[in-house]
């Protein structure tokens, strides 16, 4: 192997390396607004925010990665990986409906709404980025292949998103604002 293809090879996985660090920093932006969504009063109006949230994040990553668009396609795709995690998004359905009740109600319901909301924003938001990464394209992602991985990721959000809280609770509201003005 000559120089020029070591520095070449250096080269790709720098860039490689700074493409991913973007896209983290897109789906860290992402899950900072899906978990201020969550704390929507509203019953059932922070699911619909939601799911536009994931397709914009989807089209984000699409972007970032150079890959085509469609919506309706994205829309599909984005659904069949939630269904997968059948039981979480079925937790936050009726923690949203939780909402209803005035004062502890509104309170758990919203806080569980926020982080589980914010983890699936999370597992979406890697899943599709690994799959863009690879040279995938909307057309190729196959949501049954790509289940094990959405579960790993979905454990990996939920403790993100924790720390997250944890660590600077007035970041994750700049965040939101800042995502869903996007």
């Amino acid at each position: 192997m000559s120089t020029s293809d070591i520095e070449s090879a250096g080269t790709a996985e720098l860039l490689a390396a700074e493409r991913q660090t973007a896209a983290n920093s897109l789906i860290k932006n992402y899950v900072i607004a899906a978990t201020g969504l969550g704390l929507i009063p509203m019953p059932l109006v922070d699911l619909g925010g939601f799911m536009a949230l994931q397709i914009k994040l989807v089209h984000g990553l699409a972007k970032h990665y150079g890959v085509p668009f469609k919506e309706n396609v994205g829309k599909s795709l984005i659904t069949s990986l939630l269904s997968g995690a059948g039981s979480v998004v079925a937790v936050m359905g009726l923690s949203s409906i939780a909402k209803t009740v005035p004062g502890l109600g509104t309170l758990g319901g919203g806080a569980s709404v926020a982080i589980t909301a914010g983890a699936l924003t999370y597992a979406v938001g890697q899943v599709f980025a690994k799959h863009f990464a690879l040279g995938g394209t909307l057309l190729d992602f196959d949501p049954k292949e790509m289940r094990d991985l959405f579960k790993r990721k979905l454990q990996e959000g939920k403790d993100a998103v924790k720390k997250m809280k944890a660590e600077d609770p007035a970041e994750s509201a700049a965040g939101a604002a800042a995502a869903a003005a996007k």
